[in-house]
């Protein structure tokens, strides 16, 4: 499965969200952490609905910043 980190912006409430696809374990983490730095504070995280079954041992998820 190919990889991407989606950046998604709603210009009404200047909230951000950060999409990680295609990663394991806590790699998705790793990977969404410089723009989590350089965006602002994590809010909160949504787990996908396919990782639920990993939340036990890994993270795979979104995240919404607020500036």
């Amino acid at each position: 499965m190919e990889r991407a980190i989606l950046i998604h912006f709603d210009t009404a409430t200047g909230e951000v969200k950060i999409e990680a696809e295609g990663f394991e374990g806590l790699s998705c983490l790793e990977a969404t952490q410089p723009f989590e730095e350089a965006l602002g504070i994590v809010g909160n995280r949504i787990y996908k609905p396919e990782s639920h079954q990993q939340l036990r041992s890994t993270n795979t998820h979104q995240h919404r910043l607020h500036q």
